[in-house]
């Protein structure tokens, strides 16, 4: 097995300006966990505006549509009958 001396030395330009990670303490991970509640804490909120928001029509309404022309179900009927 070569000595490490014997080895020749390995191209490091690669490596300038490389930074270790180092463990942080609590008070350096505040920040980060603030952002992270932050963050949380709207996306909630908005998912709960959107579940809350008011129908542009009433149930009832809705419910009896026809979707394809726009017209109620007892209206497409009745024309129905009076193209034919």
């Amino acid at each position: 097995m070569p000595q490490p001396v014997d080895r020749p030395p390995r191209p490091t330009t690669r490596l300038e300006g490389y930074v270790f990670r180092r463990p942080l303490s609590g008070r350096e991970l505040l920040p980060a966990i603030g952002a992270g509640i932050v963050t949380g804490l709207a996306g909630f909120y908005v998912a709960r505006l959107f579940l809350e928001r008011t129908p542009l029509l009433p149930e009832e309404r809705l419910q009896h549509k026809h979707h394809a022309t726009g017209m109620t179900a007892r209206r497409a009927q009745g024309r129905r009958g009076a193209r034919g």
